[in-house]
Formats: C-alpha cells, structure tokens, sequence
C-alpha cells in the first residue's frame, strides 16, 4: 500500500494503485451519508443565540462523512454560568472569572476554569454518546474515589458533580481539581532516558497498587448512596486492613457495567445481562448472548446484489449466531487454568502520555477513568501504550552509529529509546507485578485475549477477524495443552470462504492503516486537513466510476455523492 504522501502528490490523470474492487468498501465505510460534508455545517447549525455556541459544538475537527450526526452526538448545551458558580463554590472561591475548552473528543468535553483568587479547577461533561446517562458519571467519580482513597493513586479529586442532566447546569457534569504537573505528552519527547525509566517505573508502581485489591464481583463501582436496582456492596479482598474492607463495603458497591457495548442503539432498550457477575465466565457468555439477542431482533440484511456487502458472512445474521454459538462453547478454554489470572481487578487501561502529568521524573496525576472498571485482569491488562513497541529490540547504540546519514541515525536512536523503555517496564513487571509476568509470557494467551476483543459487535463492525480467532483457536488447540477435544470446528468450505472474504479485508484494512493519523475510519480528520482529505476521497470515486460497470455503477455513484466534486 502505497504511502498516503504519494497518493496526494500524484496526478489526477494517473491511475490510482489500488484495486477496484476494493473502493466501495473503502468509499461506502458510513454510505448512509449520501450528501456533502462541505455544505454540513451550515445544515447542522443550531438556532441557539448563545455566545457559548462554540463550547457546545464540537469544533476540533471534521468528518468527511455523517457529519451531522457525529457532531450532534457530541452537542452539549448547558448553562455556562450556572458551570462558572458552582466550579468557583466547589473550591471556596467567589466567582470564575474565565472558562475555556481545554479538550473534546467522541465521549465527554473538558473546560479549564480560573477563579478570582487564582485557583484553577477542571469540569469535564459526557457527551450524549458517552455511555447511559447517569450510572456513566456516577461510576466515574465513585472510580476517582475508590483510585485516590483506596489505593492511593494520584488521582484528581471531585469538587463537585452531577449524574443527572436535570440540574441547573442542564447536563452532567463532574468538576475537579486540575492535576499538577505537565502533561507527559508535551514533553516525553524532551526527557532523558534515565526520566523516562524512572516515569516508566512510576507507571509500574501504578499497576501495582490497581493489583494490590481484588473484588467478588465483575462490575462498575459505585458509590452506595447511589445504588440501584443490580448494585452489590462492593467486598474486596487482597493485602488491606479489615478496616479498609469494611469502609469499602459501607462507600461503595459493584454494579451493572457502563461498557457502551452494552448499550448502544437498541440494546440500551434490551433485558440483557449487565452484571455484576459472579465469574468472568459469565460475563463472557453475557457479550455472546446480548449480540445473540441483538441480531435475532435488530440485524438487517442488505440485498444480496448490494455493491457495498463486503461478504456473504457479514451480511448473514445466521452467520454471526453461529460464530456466536461457537463463541459460547470454547469460553471455559479462553480463560488461564490460573483463576489468579481472571480476578476482578479495576484497571486503567489507557495509560498513554496525554493521561499522565509529572513533575520532573515523577507522576503527578493519572486522569481519564471514565472507562474503567472491575473486570477479569487476563482480559484487561495490554501492555500501557506509553511503552508499546513492537519493532526488534536494540538495546544500545551500534558500532556505526555515527557513520550514519542523519535520517538513519534519529531512527536509530528512536528504537533504541523504544527498546530500552519497553526493556524497562517488563522488568521492572517480572520484579514487581508476578501476576502481569505471568499474563505477558502465557503460552498462546494473546489470541484467547483477542478472541474475546473482536467478539464486541461483528455486525456493526467486522465478523472477519473474530472468524480468524475462532479459527486459530481449532487449529492451534493441540498446542493450547487442553485435553478435551476441540469444541468448534470449520469445515473445509467455511474455511476456503473465510479465505476469499479475507483477502478483500487485507487490503481495506492496509488502506485504513496507510492514511492513519491524516482520516480515521470514521471519517474524522483535522480542520486543517479537511480539504486535502475530501480531494483525496474524490478521486478514489472517480477511479471507482471507471472501474465499475452496470447496476454496480450505480449503486456506487449514488451511495458515494459525499465524495464528488464540485
């Protein structure tokens, strides 16, 4: 797949390098947009008269297509002032004197506000498409609690907050103190290797006290005073005093999860299985039963002779229950014969530079805990992507190093750094944190863990990599150790099917990765690249056009309009 520098750089006139074939799926990622993003904003524009329009809006970027309904799933209207007072009574200051939008992205806005005094305070607000309303702010400020009280980890601590949209501010809201320190990802880049060690070891002190408690059920936390109908008081178990058990079983309980798996579009509607559950089995059974029900009930197929089908199997609700099925019956194996692996464990498992502030080498602050919950370790844990790195390990500078061309040498240097970084966290988890050693060295444990990642929702997503899983699973079971014959099976036509849906989604998914960081899958790209980007799309669908004859044309013409132009 070519680089996405060359695309744009090369004539209009020259054919463009990939596969005909593939455009559709390419161009038709969200077909339900058949109009032009160019003339969206204007459409989507609000009658409000408010001079906080643009606190409301979604402003740091574009969609190239659905924009309406991306940005009105990021619209917050409230009352600005209303924010402003109780922002300045929540940490004894008279009045704020200045509000900014600090940041936003698809689940919550944050707001920087500065009182008369000098005093700072952060308010961050859900969006409408954040999870459901009210147990998503309640559990993330009983987290917060639960984080900074409990396991005294450097959290921020809430000064005020709402869960229920009715308030006098008009929306939910949690208003909290801003963290001291930088934020790591304006300055990673600037620190010596010996800060970025010890920041890496701070990172693993963390991860320690996260696995420092475990709990007897499988949920979102809660406080008590805000339990509802499905809430257990929550009993950890662990190294913790007696006295520290019973204040968290008298604050806090364990209840349904906020996983926006569990409730976008219809299934927010459904009687399915939220938890708390009693083993990570059943919360593995309840994803293949909740999506079960869902495409029973909801799952449209598209015509047969549709252009943008990607395959017979993604178009087939009968296909999807029976991967389901086979899902349910190889559960008992995804899980480590260790249950020390599966405890329930409350983990944070976006622990990258923009989530982290220091002072020096030392972490200050881990914010973002909107997503965090008490679930089984084995299928939470991913190495923190602070220290991802998936490139060949070189642990000092080589031999040649300063004969290098100076391109070569930064990136020389760079996967050193890398090296020593991921080097650094791994040892310091082998020394410090057994139960992750053991996870990150489990023989055959990434393809249980991704098995169960790809099975969230094959319909509105893709049904090709969990069918790989599932499939890997069958044809590796000799090497997983298990005695039992293998539960699941592929017959050697679902196979070859597999195989011919796969390569049209190689070759989708090097496109996607080619253009990533310029337009995501969504469409999203920046303000700055929004033109570029459209100019891009439309000249795909005009190569689209020539490749494509009859009914096909058509069809394709008329669902890929968004991409023409003027």
């Amino acid at each position: 797949m070519p680089h996405l520098a060359r695309i744009l750089r090369r004539p209009i006139s020259q054919p463009l390098p990939f596969k005909s074939c593939v455009l559709p799926h390419i161009l038709s990622h969200f077909p339900s947009s058949k109009s032009r993003t160019r003339h969206l904003s204007q459409a989507i524009s609000t009658n409000s008269n408010s001079p906080y329009e643009h606190f409301f809006q979604y402003t740091s970027g574009r969609w190239l297509w659905d924009e309406e309904r991306q940005r009105r799933e990021r619209y917050v209207a409230f009352n600005v002032q209303e924010l402003q007072r109780i922002a300045a009574e929540s940490v004894g200051a008279q009045c704020c004197v200045s509000i900014t939008k600090l940041a936003e992205g698809g689940y919550n806005k944050v707001f920087r506000l500065v009182m008369d005094d000098g005093s700072t305070a952060i308010a961050r607000l859900p969006n409408p498409k954040s999870g459901p309303a009210q147990k998503t702010t309640a559990s993330e400020v009983a987290t917060m609690d639960f984080a900074r009280t409990v396991l005294n980890i450097p959290v921020p601590k809430v000064s005020a907050w709402s869960a229920a949209a009715n308030n006098s501010v008009g929306a939910e809201y949690i208003v909290m103190e801003e963290a001291p320190g930088t934020q790591l990802e304006d300055v990673w880049d600037s620190k010596s290797m010996s800060d970025k060690m010890s920041i890496v070891k701070g990172l693993v002190e963390i991860e320690q006290k996260l696995l420092s408690v475990s709990f007897t059920r499988y949920g979102n936390i809660y406080f008590a005073s805000d339990a509802f109908p499905g809430c257990e008081a929550a009993k950890v178990v662990g190294d913790i005093s007696a006295e520290v058990k019973g204040d968290v079983e008298k604050r806090f309980t364990i209840g349904p999860v906020v996983d926006r798996d569990f409730w976008n579009g219809e299934r927010a509607s459904m009687a399915i299985d939220r938890g708390p559950w009693e083993s990570p089995q059943d919360y593995l059974t309840a994803i293949a039963r909740r999506e079960i029900a869902w495409i029973r009930s909801f799952a449209v197929p598209k015509s047969p002779n549709d252009i943008f089908v990607a395959s017979e199997a993604q178009n087939s609700p009968n296909s999807h229950i029976s991967l389901y099925k086979m899902f349910l019956r190889i559960i008992p194996y995804l899980l480590p014969e260790e249950k020390k692996l599966s405890v329930s464990t409350l983990w944070h498992w976006d622990l990258h530079s923009a989530n982290l502030f220091v002072e020096g080498n030392r972490i200050t602050s881990l914010i973002d805990w909107q997503d965090t919950w008490a679930g089984p370790l084995f299928f939470q844990f991913r190495h923190p992507k602070l220290v991802d790195y998936n490139g060949e390990m070189l642990l000092k500078l080589p031999e040649n190093y300063e004969r290098l061309e100076g391109d070569e040498k930064a990136r020389t240097r760079k996967q050193v750094e890398k090296s020593i970084v991921l080097y650094t966290y791994e040892t310091e988890t082998d020394t410090k944190n057994v139960l992750l050693k053991e996870i990150l060295h489990m023989h055959h444990g990434r393809p249980r863990r991704e098995t169960v990642l790809f099975a969230a929702n094959t319909w509105d997503g893709d049904i090709i990599p969990f069918r790989q899983c599932l499939i890997r699973l069958e044809r590796d079971w000799d090497e997983l150790g298990f005695d039992d014959p293998c539960p699941i099976h592929f017959t050697e036509e679902e196979l070859q099917a597999h195989y011919r849906d796969g390569e049209g989604w190689s070759e989708r998914a090097d496109f996607w990765d080619s253009i990533a960081g310029f337009v995501s899958r969504d469409g999203w790209t920046s303000n700055e690249t929004y033109d570029q980007a459209l100019e891009m799309f439309a000249e795909l669908r005009e190569e689209g056009l020539k490749n494509i004859t009859g009914k096909q044309r058509v069809d394709f013409e008329a669902q890929t309009r968004w991409a023409e132009r003027n």
